[in-house]
């Protein structure tokens, strides 16, 4: 079954990240290492986390979703990485950039989970959780979800392939990402969709 397959992925990704150096803490992570970017983890890679043990909560979502990838494609499990802002940050920074004459885009902060095909219908889940736990909204770009234990509401703006989402290595890639759904287009270009859409009522279109 490919959720087994997926879970033990988890499991490998997980067993990884329970044996991290280092303190688990960003700040105190950069303090230790004279890191002096405090968004150089957008630049790890998967092999980087895995060489320097990087821990879980140094690396955020993003190494995360990197890790993930590359274990997963290791084990011959197709994936892709969803991208998605977090919304009253998405809707700021393009109010923000139009008042400002297009001069630039306020940091975004957003998260990243992965999309898998089961039985012909998309899927996403957060690789940070050590269950697999698939959420309850279709992986396309527009449609807002909620992830388990947040309050704030997230906008999908981009399903990337794993070597596209590697060359994701700077906030401002990310940012653009947010807006666009391109790394290197900074225009607001994504139209969110109020109402959340379920997996079965769009299969059920089809």
């Amino acid at each position: 079954m490919i959720t087994e397959q997926i879970q033990s992925v988890l499991d490998k990704m997980h067993e990884i990240l329970h044996n991290a150096v280092g303190p688990r803490n960003r700040r105190e992570y950069m303090i230790e290492n004279g890191i002096s970017d405090e968004y150089w983890h957008f630049s790890l890679t998967a092999d980087d986390i895995i060489k320097n043990k990087i821990p879980a909560n140094v690396m955020g979502c993003t190494g995360r979703a990197k890790l993930f990838c590359k274990l997963a494609a290791e084990n011959g499990i197709d994936c892709f990485v969803v991208c998605c802002a977090k919304l009253t940050d998405w809707y700021a920074s393009r109010e923000y950039r139009i008042e400002s004459n297009h001069r630039k885009i306020k940091t975004m902060s957003g998260h990243q989970v992965i999309m898998v095909e089961i039985d012909g219908k998309l899927k996403m889940f957060d690789p940070g959780l050590k269950q697999l736990n698939f959420l309850d909204c279709i992986p396309d770009v527009g449609n807002i979800v909620k992830f388990p234990g947040e309050s704030q509401q997230y906008l999908i703006t981009a399903v990337m392939k794993p070597s596209d989402f590697a060359k994701m290595d700077s906030a401002k890639k990310f940012c653009h990402v947010y807006a666009s759904g391109d790394m290197n287009n900074p225009e607001f270009t994504i139209v969110p969709r109020k109402n959340k859409v379920f997996f079965q009522n769009i299969m059920e279109r089809r």
